[in-house]
């Protein structure tokens, strides 16, 4: 039985991987986050430029996720066939190439387009990142923190320098520079040791290769089967929906409450800072409490924590304690997940699996924006926030007796 409710770090004998190569991985997310931030705080921006209704921007934002989750398990599967650096250099070269045409294109149909393309690629590239990392250090959870802290690092700066360079720049001078930013994550891929992540010895690519199996799909929901897995599957898809509604309503609430793009930045690089803290937290807390009950605990506090935020009578110095306590929250939730994952799951299945609990979190974050656009259309934006963060806390809950109930996660 898998065994990953334990806290301690697997394998502590095991070989690690060079310095470049965790380096390498640690660039991949720093980078890959960064430019997927940016695309999240300027994407409502856009569509509130472009006169969307709230149902039409929770569409075009809920879209992005659509494609992730349709094919990120296929997408995990080709990086354990084919090799995990490959798969993800075309879609981070993708990524950086279609990221400029928004603003040439000012149309609902051509940003949900663009939506579906970035969404994909973006996602992907996270998974990459992800799985490079998991594979170097074997599920130890202190070098996956500090993936955490270099990951929490792009999108710390990524949201209050797009932020600005919209104000100044307006929505061509920022889509040109998510960008090039993009260009930066190929060189990270491009650091990464071909010795030490490189595609399976004897696979080559095939146009086969390309075209999702029903057989992968069938393995990668198999794994389910193990209850730590289906813990984190669950428990990822509530946690993520905190984000969800930070690049989607969060964003449009504060521009009607009067803040610049400058200032919606700051707020969401003072919670990706706090994240800095809250993944070096981690092992503490693990220390003290289960890594299960961790988990929980804090996707529930990142849950209050952004729900909260009409209640705070938009006050400046309560809006910055609220997401910061969101960014502590995920900041320290993520590794102790990547963690229980990877100890749960074979090493030759870890792309798999990441791209199950990736298709979990994408359908999170193409439901979670539509029906709060549909909410919002219905009762306003600041009942929709409390609507939606009830329902999720009632599901953390559901969540949690099951944990109680299961003899691998009894204390």
């Amino acid at each position: 039985m898998a065994q990953a409710p334990g806290a301690a770090d697997p394998d502590e004998g095991a070989p690690e991987a060079s310095a470049r190569a965790l380096y390498a991985a640690y660039g991949v997310g720093l980078t890959g986050n960064g430019v997927a931030m940016m695309l999240k705080v300027i994407i409502p921006l856009w569509a509130i430029q472009l006169n969307f209704t709230a149902t039409e921007i929770g569409i075009a934002i809920g879209l992005s996720a659509l494609l992730p989750f349709l094919f990120s398990i296929h997408g995990g599967v080709l990086m354990d066939r084919l090799g995990t650096r490959r798969v993800t250099m075309v879609y981070a070269v993708t990524n950086a190439l279609m990221c400029p045409l928004y603003p040439m294109f000012p149309s609902f149909a051509a940003v949900v387009m663009l939506q579906l393309i970035t969404g994909l690629t973006s996602n992907m590239v996270w998974v990459g990142a992800q799985t490079l990392i998991v594979r170097f250090t074997k599920g130890k959870t202190t070098l996956i923190a500090r993936f955490s802290v270099a990951a929490r690092c792009g999108t710390l700066s990524a949201p209050v320098l797009i932020g600005a360079i919209w104000d100044l720049a307006g929505a061509w001078g920022a889509f040109a520079f998510v960008g090039a930013a993009g260009t930066l994550v190929v060189v990270a891929l491009l650091m990464v040791p071909g010795a030490e992540e490189d595609a399976p010895e004897g696979a080559k690519p095939a146009l086969g290769d390309l075209i999702p199996k029903w057989r992968d799909y069938t393995s990668a929901f198999s794994l389910i089967a193990i209850p730590a897995v289906a813990f984190v599957v669950v428990m990822s898809a509530l946690r993520i929906s905190s984000s969800g509604i930070q690049t989607s309503f969060y964003v449009v609430y504060l521009n009607e409450i009067g803040l610049s793009g400058t200032l919606i930045g700051v707020l969401i690089s003072v919670s990706e800072g706090a994240g800095l803290g809250g993944a070096f937290m981690a092992g503490w807390w693990e220390r003290f409490i289960r890594p299960h009950w961790v988990f929980v605990i804090f996707a529930a506090m990142s849950i209050v924590c952004v729900t909260m935020t009409p209640g705070l009578g938009g006050i400046f110095v309560l809006l910055l304690l609220a997401t910061a306590g969101r960014g502590y929250a995920q900041g320290l939730s993520q590794p102790v997940m990547f963690g229980i994952l990877s100890r749960a799951v074979n090493p030759a299945l870890q792309g798999t699996a990441i791209g199950l609990r990736t298709t979990s979190n994408r359908f999170a974050t193409v439901v979670v924006p539509l029906i709060m656009g549909f909410v919002t259309d219905a009762v306003g934006i600041e009942q929709s926030f409390y609507v939606i963060g009830g329902i999720l806390m009632v599901s953390c809950g559901f969540v949690a007796l099951f944990v109680k109930r299961i003899p691998d996660f009894r204390t």
